[in-house]
C-alpha cells in the first residue's frame, strides 16, 4: 500500500515539473500579448484602458480587429466597445 502511494505520489510531481515549462511559455505569451495590444492602445489614442486586465478572449478580439484591413477610427471605435464590455 505504501508503495502504491509513493508511486502516485511521484507519477503526479513528475507530472506536475513536466507542465511547469508550458505553463510558463503561455504566462510569457500572454504577457507578450498584453504588452503589444497596450502599445496599440497608445497609437490608436485609447486612454484608461489597461491590457493587463482584459480577459484572454477580449485579447484576441483585439488582435483580430488591429490585423483587420478595417480603417483606424473604426478599428478604435471596435476595440473601445471591446475593452468596455
Amino acid at each position: 500500500m505504501k508503495r502504491t502511494i509513493a508511486t502516485v505520489v511521484t507519477a503526479a510531481s513528475l507530472a506536475i515539473f513536466a507542465a511547469a515549462p508550458a505553463v510558463h511559455a503561455m504566462g510569457e505569451e500572454l504577457s507578450m500579448l498584453e504588452q503589444a495590444i497596450a502599445g496599440s492602445f497608445n497609437d490608436l489614442n485609447i486612454e484608461d484602458a489597461d491590457a493587463s486586465t482584459l480577459t484572454l478572449g477580449q485579447l484576441a478580439l483585439i488582435k483580430n480587429v488591429l490585423e483587420s484591413d478595417e480603417p483606424t477610427s473604426n478599428k478604435k471605435r471596435r476595440i473601445e466597445a471591446i475593452v468596455n464590455r
